[in-house]
């Protein structure tokens, strides 16, 4: 069994990174969230994951903290089962009443719907 773990290199940090995905990827809309997903191109060899989570989404860090934690959380739960690339995941206000299992289940069909999911 592999351990679920989320390590630093497993976040996307820097802001070309999020353009370089955000500008070569493909976007799915959901009710609680966007999917950025860029599957292809040079030294790709791991699954990477960002979270915009911006003022827009709500003015109380402490939302916008929460809508984070979910995303990544979920990413976690579901690394193991994803092709190599990197994603962007942009909450949206309809977000603040999900609980786990409904970001777990959303993002899955996200990246069921994108083809990254094995």
């Amino acid at each position: 069994m592999l351990k679920k773990t989320l390590k630093k290199e497993d976040k996307l940090k820097l802001k070309s990174e999020f353009e370089n995905v955000r500008f070569r990827g493909e976007k799915i809309v959901s009710k609680g969230f966007l999917t950025v997903v860029a599957k292809s191109f040079e030294g790709l060899t791991n699954v990477r994951c960002g979270v915009i989570c911006s003022r827009k989404y709500s003015v109380l860090a402490v939302r916008r903290n929460r809508a984070r934690r979910l995303l990544f959380e979920s990413f976690r739960l579901l690394k193991n089962d994803i092709q190599p690339c990197h994603i962007v995941l942009i909450p949206r206000k309809r977000m603040m009443d999900y609980k786990l299992d409904d970001t777990i289940s959303e993002l899955k069909n996200s990246l069921l719907e994108l083809k990254v999911l094995k």
